[in-house]
């Protein structure tokens, strides 16, 4: 053999030994999802998150388990139901007694960094389930994440409706008036060794990225670049620049224009309850900056409380209450609560609930 097909081979075996390693690296270090017999998948690899015509919906009957979650770092266990709901099977018809609420939400109400119980939805039922003893309580998880106001009636309509809920509890978050984020749909079916490398995932998901900026431009992402160079805890003119720059995502709900399109949801959501004899209450989730800033500005959950009182809907506002735990480590990120928050959540939503309906 000669001395250049040699060489041709060290080159080839070490790149080899290169691609090994880094793939050894990112299933170390990065989030991707697995099925129960370890079967390495790329994240929303159609096992546990599908595209539809309306939107982002779980795979009904998935169980995958989440490795190494970005926010939590935590190995987190997916169970979808056959509805497509990260919840317990249900059945339309209710236990004797049973108390049925339908959650909606985005990211934070899906808690897919977190175990199910320590997710705020089930934190809310384990505390309202203790102060209404000799009821069963079941709040069930209808959260998809990366879905705005829109896309959670389409999903109560397709399917929620069915549970028959006593009461929908929508877990609003600032830019729930945002259509979802395209970028994922682009990297939606991917083949066999996608599916089977995370590393051939990535450079795949890094090329179509640096495409979708070109094509988007940088505008949606600019708050994250600006956040840590400006005084925006103690200048309200800085929290205002922050917010403007952030008007494609959590900024959002400071713009009238927003506030036309939730308005119309919230119209549909209205005539929905009245149609199919539920309750609406709403959940107002702040962004972490209004909840560290050194001063108040609540400006989107006013507006959301006057929407609501419009309709008819009960509303509790959750800036007060984490603003009042301000000295702790409440997020993992700009609006995904720790496990701690979610606890904190779970007892004064729980307490709103049972005070609003008065139940026995």
């Amino acid at each position: 053999m000669s001395s250049a097909t040699l060489r041709t081979l060290g080159l080839v075996a070490l790149g080899g030994a290169a691609l090994a390693l880094a793939e050894t690296y990112l299933r170390l270090r990065t989030t991707f999802v697995v099925s129960r017999d370890g079967a390495v998948l790329e994240q929303n690899a159609g096992r546990l998150v599908r595209y539809t015509s309306k939107g982002k919906r779980l795979v009904p009957n998935a169980r995958v388990v989440i490795r190494n979650h970005y926010l939590s770092k935590k190995d987190v266990r997916m169970d979808v139901n056959s509805l497509g709901f990260r919840d317990v099977e249900l059945t339309p018809r209710k236990q004797p007694g049973e108390l049925r609420i339908l959650a909606l939400g985005d990211s934070i109400t899906w808690g897919d960094y977190l175990q199910a119980d320590e997710v705020w939805v089930e934190r809310v039922q384990r505390h309202l389930g203790t102060a209404l003893p000799g009821r069963i309580v079941e709040i069930v998880n209808a959260g998809v994440g990366d879905t705005g106001l829109k896309e959670e009636l389409d999903l109560l309509e397709e399917t929620g409706l069915a549970l028959a809920p006593e009461v929908v509890l929508v877990g609003f978050y600032l830019n729930d008036s945002r259509p979802p984020w395209g970028f994922p749909e682009e990297v939606g079916n991917p083949g066999w060794l996608r599916r089977h490398s995370l590393l051939a995932d990535r450079i795949y998901r890094a090329a179509k990225l640096r495409r979708y900026l070109r094509r988007q431009g940088q505008e949606r992402f600019a708050w994250i670049r600006a956040f840590p160079k400006l005084d925006w805890a103690d200048d309200r003119a800085a929290f205002e620049s922050l917010v403007a720059l952030a008007k494609y995502d959590w900024g959002s709900a400071w713009t009238d224009e927003a506030w036309v399109a939730l308005a119309g949801e919230l119209s549909r959501l209205q005539t929905l309850s009245r149609r199919h004899g539920f309750a609406v209450a709403i959940l107002a989730f702040p962004v972490s900056f209004q909840v560290y800033a050194h001063f108040l500005d609540d400006a989107p959950q006013r507006r959301m409380a006057r929407e609501a009182a419009a309709r008819g809907f009960a509303f509790f506002d959750l800036l007060p209450l984490l603003r009042a735990h301000a000295g702790e480590d409440l997020f993992f990120d700009q609006c995904h609560p720790r496990e701690r928050t979610n606890d904190l959540i779970g007892v004064e939503a729980a307490r709103f609930l049972r005070e609003t309906y008065a139940w026995r």
